[in-house]
């Protein structure tokens, strides 16, 4: 991490519209135009299951982090045929955006606000974390944000977003197709071990 910079990672609220504004701006440049909407981002404040992060250099916002605690998994069987059954009794949690500014990446922002969401999931008592990394050919992706915090892969799939991209478009800035033809890799990471 860059020790030159003023970092601020504090919770964002829905009467910051400011800030939100800027937050989904972010998060569809970074992740794909028409990806989120400002609901998407409301739901993860509003929730008590869930939370919204916001990094800030000098006042300014360069990344979001949002992270929940999840009961529904029908949506990793892509990657692992049995993981309804293997979940079943655990309190698990999904790192489920991550977005850095483009001027910031790789500077070790997207470890610092993935640290406090972690965090955040271990205070609420859950033992296993899961979170998505978008294989988009980018330099810089959310994978080498899981190797370096302790995740291990549990596989990859081709396409994973292209069902849902025919379902809900938006512009891919990885492979900039529609439907978005990139793939996902699942990581996870077990708090008790």
């Amino acid at each position: 991490m860059n020790s030159d910079y003023n970092i601020e990672i504090k919770e964002l609220h829905s009467q910051d519209t400011k800030i939100l504004e800027e937050a989904l701006i972010l998060m569809n440049r970074t992740q794909g135009d028409g990806l989120f909407n400002m609901n998407y981002l409301v739901s993860r404040i509003e929730r008590q299951d869930a939370l919204a992060l916001g990094a800030f250099v000098d006042g300014d916002l360069v990344s979001v982090g949002c992270a929940e605690m999840i009961t529904e998994f029908s949506y990793y069987v892509p990657f692992e045929e049995n993981i309804l059954e293997r979940l079943k009794g655990h309190k698990v949690g999904s790192l489920c955006t991550l977005c850095v500014r483009e001027d910031f990446q790789g500077k070790g922002i997207g470890q610092l606000i993935s640290k406090r969401r972690m965090d955040w999931l271990k205070n609420n008592k859950c033992n296993l974390i899961l979170g998505i990394s978008w294989l988009s050919g980018l330099s810089h992706t959310s994978d080498r944000v899981f190797n370096k915090l302790g995740f291990h892969l549990i596989s990859d799939v081709d396409e994973f977003f292209k069902e849902s991209a025919i379902k809900y478009p938006f512009n891919c800035p990885g492979c900039h197709t529609q439907p978005c033809k990139c793939s996902a890799a699942l990581y996870q990471y077990d708090i008790n071990n």
